[in-house]
């Protein structure tokens, strides 16, 4: 149950991430759909300010169509990546992550004559960080740090831009940038590191209640479930579970094999008739109702098949030994009901219980 627990957790952590996967892609699509809008803007402004500096094809090529065609390639392979590997979540986060980095690259270097654009590159790493990956926030902060270099040092594509190692240039403008990516770097590790906490947190909490609460429903003898179980489920049954099959089951002789052998030689008895009922049974819900029987609520097979898994479980248990040496074989009865439309669970109990009281009589 625990571990069922746990993977239902991680189940639902990998369906937010998925989301926030598919929304990741449509944030780069929309950076890159803003980012050529305000350039063909920008143009007109500049344009009828004439404070374009060169003819109205060379800004088209340089400041649109380039930065956008290259836009487009990344989305192209973010579109491939995610079309390809479908459920390969962590390559698809990587390409999308370092994508979004590409295409603030491009609209910083552009215009890296606004030295504020380099806050750009804090979006990439602080939505790398939702994925709650320390490598890929590394890598992704890594992948910032050399696109700011390389925009500043390497690449002239504004003809205004002064590179940093050219006279002139604010040193520590350059370096200051850096550090305030480095804190941002620094604030997503440790909004990981405190969400990875949150969430153990949850889970350990959600486990030990677990935990307390399966201490409440199983039988300490059996370790099947108990009665306070078989109330819990019964209260659940609606309507649509009609046709459920509930099987009513006692291990005879449990009295004799106390008076002959004592009470331990009754408990390994039931011990065994219980370890068959899960053997044979596991498929289904097995509870211990009473001292000597058991009930198991069958569902998605037909009256017939639950009797043969009856029929199995007296056979098998027929093969029980009192200590490994008593005279007779042990003996096991049962009785079936099936819950009819708008019959209650407690009718349903009464009426295995009948059936199997019928069974024992006619013996």
């Amino acid at each position: 149950m625990i571990s069922n627990y746990i993977r239902s957790i991680e189940s639902e952590y990998e369906k937010m991430s998925r989301h926030w996967l598919d929304l990741h892609a449509n944030i780069c699509v929309c950076v890159t759909a803003i980012a050529f809008l305000l350039e063909v803007i920008l143009f007109f402004v500049l344009d009828s300010m004439d404070m374009v500096s060169t003819t109205a094809p060379i800004y088209i090529r340089r400041y649109v169509v380039v930065p956008t065609g290259l836009n487009l390639l990344i989305l192209l392979i973010i579109w491939l990546v995610r079309k390809k590997y479908p459920k390969r979540l962590t390559l698809r986060a990587y390409t999308v992550s370092l994508g979004l980095v590409g295409i603030c690259f491009i609209v910083f270097t552009i215009h890296s004559i606004f030295p504020s654009l380099y806050f750009l590159f804090a979006i990439p790493l602080l939505f790398s960080g939702i994925y709650g990956n320390y490598v890929l926030t590394s890598v992704t902060a890594a992948c910032t740090f050399a696109a700011r270099i390389i925009g500043d040092i390497v690449i002239n594509w504004d003809s205004a831009t002064v590179l940093v190692w050219e006279y002139g240039y604010d040193w520590v403008d350059f370096a200051l940038s850096l550090m305030v990516l480095a804190g941002f770097y620094l604030s997503c590790m440790i909004m990981i590191y405190f969400e990875q906490e949150k969430r153990n947190a949850t889970v350990k909490k959600e486990t030990e209640r677990i935990q307390f609460r399966q201490g409440m429903i199983i039988d300490q003898l059996t370790s099947l479930y108990n009665r306070t179980a078989l109330n819990d489920v019964l209260t659940d049954v609606e309507r649509a579970d009609a046709g459920m099959i509930c099987a009513m089951i006692k291990a005879e002789h449990l009295l004799e094999i106390n008076d002959r052998s004592g009470h331990l030689a009754g408990d390994e008895y039931l011990r065994k008739v219980s370890s068959i009922l899960r053997s044979v049974c596991d498929q289904h819900l097995a509870f211990r109702y009473s001292g000597d029987k058991f009930c198991v609520l069958f569902t998605g097979i037909s009256q017939e098949e639950a009797r043969s898994l009856c029929r199995r479980v007296c056979k098998e248990s027929a093969k029980i030994m009192e200590n490994g040496s008593t005279e007779r074989a042990a003996t096991v009865s049962y009785g079936l009901a099936i819950l009819r439309e708008g019959q209650s669970p407690e009718s349903l109990l009464l009426a295995a219980d009948e059936d199997l009281e019928r069974k024992r009589a006619a013996q």
